[in-house]
């Protein structure tokens, strides 16, 4: 009778896996309905099965029928997980069957009677089948158990908490596929709304972040439940190494989070990442997110889409948010457009009717639209039925720019916009310059809207004439700069006229004074009390600012006038100078004539004297517009770059200065090559003989600049004049110099400006260590520089421990920008030629021996050697190379196969280190020198040199290394056994590879290994005595450090003792006091007291013992101050006779080596 309805619960499990096999629709459909009605005739008959043969009527089930119901449901389970060969189709479809028969909506949900037993069991022996020792069985049972449990709607507490423990442990799984399936069935078992430290949602945070697998962390992306407090992880994955995460993240964020929820901040930042992704599956997931998700949400406008994305702020992103729409609409039928409530947008016609409609974002994406018609669809009817005529566009942008700062920004979309009109209306086209030159005259125009005036002017000259350009730009700075002298009627020369105003700019200190000038006339000049006035109420609005809330309607509102009355205060002079220099630097940029043209010439006459001023401003825009003239030209750069290196060295100068500095220097190396910059001036007794050499200098070049113009006629001449100038030049500076205090010549070259840029990386200007390293990354690519100390600080500043910890460079958890650019600069010029291959290998010798030579190898700022050799070993290692490419060049079936690179770096760094270990050794049997030091250094150099494959492409170099290092072996590491032993398995291993690539040597292969055996020991010598002095000095300061942790363990060892001491005393008080008391007490004593008065009596006895404790402490600590400050003059003593003893010793060895000169003679 059993057997019959066990047959039939046989023949549907196999029926469900033959329909399986036949129809691979589970596979392609796992969770839709049609997966879902293919098990519905199964699922009925089991249903069926089990209320006719186990359920028992109202007594519930018999015991009998449902142990062999159950055991026969799990053999049928457990013949898929471990037959040796299982589809993946049988594998799900029986897994989802059994899902289906057991699943339960709710807690309320009617079911047969005896199921909650057989799912509770059923699961139970799955989760014990996840711990098979078999990774097969391990795999399948938890991939049926996910596929189960994400079928059961409703689970019981107890349950679930034996399915989250299990499944947790096969997340440390080492299997990626067990993970990956664990992860799946985690994805229900998640309660981040109630509980915000839910155990399973913060485990498959870790895995989505921290991961080596793509897949593991691509799954549990998807399968995360995403909240606000997730959501920055989440972000960080739009930035990940696989393409997979990546698409994965994004369409994650695009179904699981509203717009209005992302952060603007966020949302520039998944637009920028992902619109411009090297991915194209990854930017159309972001382009669907933006068009499916974000666009819906902002009502199908693209204004407010555009509002939303604050475009004001990120106006990049803006437009790239733009042109995508608007390529969704060309796309489209326009009744499918109006089907979904997108209409297009007519900016034009909508300001016309609406004056509200003239904001930042409609004038914006009018536009983007003329743009897109105009250049990319190539519509010219819709580009003409936007683009408005030049006339009313002048008036458009005359009252935009001399509106508030609230309209910057569409004032400057306005003038990006007048590049698209058509200027064949000769009228309007004159307008519009008359326009932009008063806009330029004008110093109320903000400072902001020059650069797009000076581009929109060269835009429309650039039809007719550029020399037309340049023109009416000097007459508008000539009229700005130049003073109008009140009753000057004499109009001398025009070289007197430049040479008295270049000469009034150098005395700009003392222009205060005079009167009867005038700069520009919409400038008005305050009386002394009003500026007296207007300066005391700034001062009292300062105060007050400070004791008002930040960012509150006060706060902005005094700090607005604060603004204003600080414009008001600004001289008139400077403001007239830096709008000069702003129109100067906009025209350098645009102009693409040089030196031989004498505007373009003559506007060093606005430059020069601004970089004497005593205005940081003005000093900035001076240095920002001389490198910019500098580079029309390599005289001008050779002879100027001292400038910019005095101003770089300059303590006191500002770091926005020496940024321009910075960039300027960079600017001008990429410019030119060969750079000679000139000899400059002497190390002088006093400080104020480098400003009598700029003047004098910048007087030179005046003059120089006038003999150039004289000579515009022939460029040969002008060289020859210009190079006899130079040698003028140089003849009067060494005039000036015998007649001055001259400590020593000094001489600028490129390599001692490039080490001095490489010192100024540091951690603390990130921006101007991006700046740098940017520019010798470039430098090095162009093969501008060679130099080896500049290529060892990039590779100290990528191994950096401070810089390795600025990971946040913005809230996305960016590296900073140095690391990126050094990460891709390292293989790309090791790959460029063998000769930078070779530029690294002596820039690790000169890192390692620096290294060395460092008094402090253990602190916080050290690098990791033993990452950096692994890191330069790997470089130079050529068969990873040769194998990519090799790859490349059967791709290119034409191409040559690439010559292979014989080079021993391997076995010359190896060297370097070997030399530096033996050179140790013999210093570390010196006096003096403390073995901690020593130990310490061999640490690091063992860990480098366990990265040294040895190679016999050169065999006198792989001979000497095997050589040096069974040296070290015999004589190196007496006391030190650990790391003898690793040098000994170095030996062992190089050895093996030598004799395995190695022939018989030759007599002249013995000959030239005894040269360079004699060689190495040279250079031991050499490299001896510098280690010898650095090792003296660190072993003091070590001998210092520890005397003072000494002292303050003996410090703290007297601080307790004295704390026991004055605790054991009170307790021998007391214990007196009480002795004391029962002596005479002998006898029995009368009661005097009453119950009352003798517990007065001992309260009181109590307080007094508690002052004598409190009076003790103090004495004690006023102990051990007086002990310290004895301690601080001991050691101020050790140091000053430590001091003396060195004094002596030294005297003592110049009268030992005298009196042995005595002797000797």
């Amino acid at each position: 009778m059993d057997a019959e309805w066990t047959l039939t619960l046989r023949e549907v499990f196999q029926d469900v896996q033959l329909q399986a096999v036949e129809a691979s629709g589970y596979l392609r459909n796992p969770s839709g309905v049609a997966h879902q009605r293919t098990l519905v005739p199964a699922v009925r008959r089991l249903n069926t099965l089990f209320n006719d043969e186990v359920k028992d009527g109202k007594r519930g089930v018999v015991e009998e029928a449902f142990v062999l119901f159950l055991d026969e449901i799990w053999l049928a389970m457990a013949r898929v997980l471990v037959a040796p060969k299982v589809s993946d189709v049988v594998l799900l479809a029986v897994a989802s069957f059994v899902g289906e028969f057991l699943r339960r909506t709710s807690n309320k949900s009617k079911e047969l009677k005896g199921k909650d037993e057989l799912r509770m069991e059923l699961l139970k022996r799955l989760m014990d089948a996840t711990k098979a020792e078999d990774r097969a069985v391990r795999l399948r049972a938890c991939h049926m158990l996910q596929i189960v449990v994400n079928r059961l709607e409703y689970i019981e507490e107890e349950l679930e908490t034996q399915l989250k423990a299990t499944m947790l442990k096969r997340l440390n799984d080492k299997l990626t596929s067990v993970r990956i399936q664990s992860i799946y069935g985690l994805k229900n078992l998640q309660n981040p709304v109630e509980d915000e430290e839910d155990e399973v949602t913060q485990e498959l945070r870790k895995l989505m972040v921290s991961d080596p697998s793509k897949d593991v962390r691509k799954a549990a992306l998807l399968n995360l439940t995403v909240s606000k407090k997730l959501y920055q992880d989440l972000l960080i994955r739009i930035r990940d190494a696989s393409e997979d995460v990546r698409y994965a993240a994004f369409r994650t964020i695009g179904s699981s989070m509203p717009l209005e929820d992302i952060p603007i901040s966020d949302r520039a930042h998944l637009l920028d990442q992902g619109l411009q992704d090297r991915a194209a599956r990854v930017r159309r997931a972001c382009e669907q997110m933006v068009l499916k998700k974000w666009f819906p949400e902002c009502d199908s406008s693209p204004v407010l889409l555009l509002k939303a994305l604050d475009i004001e702020q990120y106006p990049e992103i803006g437009s790239k948010v733009s042109r995508l729409l608007l390529k969704h609409f060309s796309e489209q039928p326009r009744a499918l457009l109006e089907k979904e409530g997108v209409v297009e947008f007519n900016a034009l016609d909508m300001m016309s009717q609406n004056s509200d409609a003239f904001n930042a974002e409609s004038i914006f994406f009018w536009r983007e639209q003329c743009y897109y018609y105009q250049k990319i669809d190539n519509d010219p009817d819709k580009a003409a039925a936007l683009v408005p005529n030049v006339s009313g566009f002048s008036k458009m942008l005359v009252a935009t720019c001399k509106a508030e700062s609230d309209v910057l920004f569409i004032a400057q979309q306005l003038l990006e916009f007048g590049h698209l009109l058509d200027f064949q209306d000769e009228f309007g086209r004159r307008n519009l310059l008359d326009a932009l030159q008063k806009l330029l005259r004008e110093i109320d125009t903000d400072s902001q809207l020059i650069k797009g005036i000076m581009e929109l002017m060269a835009f429309v000259y650039s039809g007719s004439s550029e020399q037309e350009f340049i023109q009416v730009v000097a007459e508008v700075i000539s009229d700005m700069y130049d003073p109008v002298e009140v009753g000057n009627q004499d109009v001398s020369a025009s070289q007197q006229e430049d040479s008295e105003v270049s000469s009034s700019q150098q005395d700009t200190s003392t222009e205060d004074e005079t009167t009867g000038l005038s700069f520009g006339p919409q400038l008005r000049k305050l009386s002394d009390e009003d500026r007296e006035a207007a300066e005391a109420k700034f001062e009292e609005l300062e105060k007050h600012l400070e004791t008002l809330e930040f960012d509150s309607e006060e706060y902005n509102k005094v700090q607005a006038e604060m603004v204003a009355l600080e414009a008001l205060l600004q001289d008139p002079r400077v403001l007239s100078w830096l709008r000069c220099l702003e129109i100067v630097a906009q025209l350098l940029k645009l102009t693409s004539h040089n030196l031989s043209d004498p505007i373009v010439d003559g506007m060093s006459r606005y430059i020069l004297p601004a970089i004497d001023s005593d205005v940081p401003a003005l000093r900035e825009a001076g240095l920002e517009n001389l490198g910019l003239f500098c580079l029309l030209d390599k005289r001008l750069a050779e002879r100027y770059l001292i400038v910019f290196w005095r101003a770089l060295n300059n303590p006191e100068e500002e770091s926005e200065v020496k940024h321009t500095c910075v960039q300027s220097i960079l600017d001008m190396a990429f410019s030119f090559t060969n750079l000679q910059p000139h000899i400059f001036g002497t190390k002088l007794a006093e400080d104020t003989g480098d400003n009598e050499e700029e003047k004098d200098e910048r007087g030179n070049d005046t003059e120089s600049q006038e003999t150039s113009k004289e000579g515009d006629k022939s460029d040969d001449r002008d060289g020859d004049n210009s190079g006899d100038k130079d040698k003028a030049e140089d003849e009067d500076m060494e005039k000036d110099d015998e007649a001055e205090p001259v400590v020593g010549v000094e001489k600028l070259d490129l390599d001692t400006i490039f080490v001095g840029l490489g010192q100024l990386i540091s951690v603390d200007d990130v921006d101007l260590q991006s700046t740098i390293v940017e520019g010798f990354c470039r430098l090095f690519m162009m093969n501008r520089i060679d130099n080896i100390t500049v290529l060892a600080i990039l590779l100290e500043t990528y191994f950096s421990p401070k810089l390795q910890k600025v990971q946040k460079q913005s809230e996305h958890g960016f590296q900073s920008r140095s690391l990126q650019l050094l990460s891709i600069f390292f293989p790309a010029f090791v790959m460029a030629t063998s000769a930078n291959c070779m530029l690294l290998e002596e820039a690790a010798t000169h890192l390692i021996q620096k290294s060395m030579e460092k008094l402090q190898m253990e602190s916080d700022s050290m690098l990791d050697l033993g990452a950096c050799s692994k890191y330069v070993m790997h470089l130079l290692n050529h068969n990873e190379q040769e194998e990519v490419a090799a790859i490349q060049t059967s791709r290119k079936k034409r191409a040559k196969m690439p010559e292979r690179r014989r080079c021993a770096h391997h076995n010359r760094i190896g060297i370097t280190i070997c030399l530096e270990m033996l050179a140790l050794e013999k210093v570390a049997a010196m006096a003096s020198i403390h073995h901690d030091v020593v130990i310490s250094r061999q640490k690091a150099l063992l860990k480098m040199i366990a990265w040294v494959e040895v190679t016999l492409d050169e065999q006198r170099s792989a001979a000497l290394f095997k050589y040096l290092l069974q040296e070290i072996t015999t004589s190196c590491f007496d006391s030190q056994r650990g790391l003898l032993r690793s040098a000994e398995a170095v030996l062992k291993r190089t050895s093996a590879s030598y004799s395995e690539q190695s022939t018989e040597q030759s007599e002249d292969q013995t000959t030239a290994l005894e040269h360079d055996q004699s060689w190495a020991h040279d250079l031991v010598k050499e490299r001896e005595e510098v280690l010898h002095k650095v090792l003296l000095k660190a072993s003091a300061d070590h001998e210092k450090w520890l005397k003072k942790q000494e002292r303050e363990k003996k410090a703290q060892r007297r601080r307790n003792a004295r704390y026991v001491s004055s605790g054991s005393s009170d307790s021998s008080d007391s214990e007196s006091d009480e002795e004391g008391d029962e002596e005479p007490d002998t006898a029995p004593a009368r009661r005097e007291l009453s119950s009352r008065r003798s517990k007065t009596a001992a309260v009181s006895r109590m307080h007094e013992k508690e002052g004598e404790f409190d009076a003790r402490i103090k004495q004690a600590l006023q102990a051990d101050d007086a002990d310290e400050e004895d301690e601080e003059e001991w050691d101020d003593e050790d140091s000053e006779s430590e001091s003396e003893g060195d004094d002596e010793s030294d005297a003592e060895e110049e009268d030992g080596e005298e009196e042995e000169g005595d002797d000797d003679e």
